[in-house]
């Protein structure tokens, strides 16, 4: 079963940020913003989750993950269950 996630996305310039960000809205109020505030060639996501962002201390909240390490660890998982046959029908 697949579930399609409806999102928007907007590049804007934020004032938490000095650098333009990536801010992707997806529709059950989750926001993942990719920004390069680290560096030009080091990419970072961080996930907010509405229930931390109504709460005043939405930078806090924040978990933020290099780029390059989220996907290659989606990448490792998906190839993983692939080869495990993990399959739910």
């Amino acid at each position: 079963m697949s579930i399609t996630l409806n999102y928007e996305l907007i590049i804007s310039s934020d004032n938490t940020y000095e650098e333009l960000v990536a801010e992707i809205f997806f529709a059950n109020g989750e926001l993942v913003v990719v920004s390069q505030e680290r560096s030009p060639d080091q990419f970072e996501v961080s996930f907010y989750s509405p229930r931390y962002r109504d709460s005043g201390n939405a930078t806090a909240a924040a978990l933020a993950i290099d780029l390059d390490a989220f996907v290659a660890a989606l990448a490792e998982a998906k190839q993983k269950l692939i080869s495990l046959g993990a399959r739910r029908d």
